[in-house]
């Protein structure tokens, strides 16, 4: 009987000890959360975590990077969120066992989005050995404009999200349309949009993995309720790999149609690839871009700061020969297609050369090939060539010089004028050539010399 008494004594005395401890773990799990929600690209302003025996309560500010004045001391001028989670201490929960159940609702700033009583819910479940599944719904919601927001017609976020203590996080998303208006007009139009991404922490501790982005169509009107532009059944393909502390990432685009200004363009195909970049280097980059975006300064500062750490790590990213291809390219227009291939590399490069013409030529092998309707090719030579112009002339007015006074028409006679000069100077040197109603182009750069369509053009001094 006595040893019936103290073995019951010493469940009881588990069965009450038990959350408290787990409540220990759970906390951790939470905390390792958190970090996860940095490192994918949103800047965490406030945390607190309150744990009590039997359950804990979190409450944790998110801004999103970039937005004006993302810092702490003026959160409330920013667009951010907070995440307000209830943590129920194992070892039971609703589905059995496990290490920790977590209830979240999401509480927006009411200038931002003035929904009090929004019901989301996200809801996660922890097992003992760290890994968890999270269910996502924010149900679907009309918002009124104000002054600082424009009306809002949210269809609704639902997904899942699995991941584990390894870092290994596996997220199925789902936004089901998205429109932005203002008086009763829609300006923007967001349909169908999927996110399906596997992604895990490599040997160097950068996280690698896939994902496809898929938008059924982005539509945006003017005032005036016509279509400007609209973009149908585009796809994102990510994928990154390490080995041998050598990173390679690929990304890959396609989109079905691209309506604008009345022309249909479509389908079109590009994958960009880089190739030979450092992991070391790449996380140290890393941990010093997380560094500037706690940080609060304004935007410029944050650019500057930006490009001095990256200048700060090019000498040892280029010790490796870092290579870039973009292959395929290709798009349908409505004068013909443009396909083309691009790839560069370098070859014992370092960063004092990249100002030195000569040794940046001989440093590099690049391969080029292109195809364009000699139609578009024009078009787009005017539009730069007129905004060139037209940003001469201010610049001499702004000088106090004479600036010649042009008329529309004589502006755009002038423009057409330079331009076919321009084409008529790159066909006789060979530099492009027709082929029916294309303009094409083969070049390759190797040891300091330059080919172009057969014919080695000299590189200026």
């Amino acid at each position: 009987m006595k040893k019936f008494f103290a073995v019951a004594v010493l469940v009881m005395i588990l069965v009450f000890c038990a959350p408290a401890i787990i409540g220990i773990r759970a906390e951790a799990r939470y905390q390792l959360a958190i970090d996860r929600i940095q490192q994918s690209g949103l800047a965490v302003i406030s945390r607190s975590y309150n744990r009590g025996w039997f359950g804990s309560t979190a409450k944790t500010g998110i801004v999103f990077v970039g937005a004006k004045g993302s810092s702490a001391d003026k959160k409330t001028d920013t667009l951010h969120l907070t995440l307000l989670s209830t943590i129920s201490h194992g070892p039971l929960v609703s589905s059995g066992f496990g290490l920790a159940e977590i209830s979240s609702e999401i509480e927006f700033p009411e200038h931002w989005i003035p929904l009090p009583d929004y019901p989301a819910q996200i809801h996660t479940l922890v097992d003992f050995d760290g890994r968890g599944h999270t269910r996502i719904n924010l149900p679907a919601a009309d918002i009124a404009g104000s002054e600082q927001l424009p009306d809002i017609s949210f269809g609704g976020v639902t997904g899942e999200i699995d991941f584990d203590i390894a870092g290994n996080i596996e997220i199925h998303l789902i936004l089901h349309s998205l429109g932005v208006g203002n008086a009763g007009k829609k300006l923007i139009e967001l349909g169908e949009t999927r996110l399906d991404s596997k992604s895990h922490s490599g040997d160097s501790g950068l996280m690698l993995g896939s994902g496809e982005l898929k938008v059924q169509r982005l539509i945006l009107h003017d005032q005036g309720q016509n279509e400007q532009f609209a973009v149908r059944e585009l796809a994102v393909d990510l994928e990154s790999s390490e080995e041998a502390e050598q990173v390679r990432a690929v990304a890959s685009y396609r989109l079905e149609r691209i309506e604008a200004g009345g022309a249909v363009y479509g389908p079109g195909l590009l994958r960009v690839e880089l190739s030979r970049l450092s992991a070391p280097v790449l996380v140290r980059l890393q941990q010093a871009m997380e560094e500037i975006k706690n940080q609060a300064m304004s935007d410029a500062q944050r650019g500057m700061a930006m490009m001095g750490i990256v200048m700060g790590v090019g000498s040892e990213l280029l010790k490796n020969d870092p290579a870039i291809a973009i292959k395929p390219l290709r798009l349908i227009t409505p004068d013909g297609t443009v396909e083309g291939e691009i790839s560069l590399r370098a070859e014992g490069l370092s960063l004092a050369e990249l100002s030195n013409m000569r040794a940046l030529a001989g440093k590099l092998v690049a391969d080029l090939s292109l195809r364009m309707p000699e139609k578009l090719f024009r078009t787009m030579l005017i539009q730069q060539t007129r905004l060139q112009v037209e940003r001469k002339i201010s610049t001499m007015i702004e000088q106090g010089a004479e600036a010649p006074a042009l008329e529309p028409g004589q502006l755009q006679q002038l423009v057409e004028r330079q331009v076919d000069e321009q084409l008529s100077h790159w066909l006789s040197q060979q530099i492009i050539e027709r082929d029916g109603e294309d303009l094409a182009t083969v070049a390759s750069l190797s040891s300091g010399l330059l080919t172009v369509n057969g014919k080695t053009i000299p590189l200026p001094q």
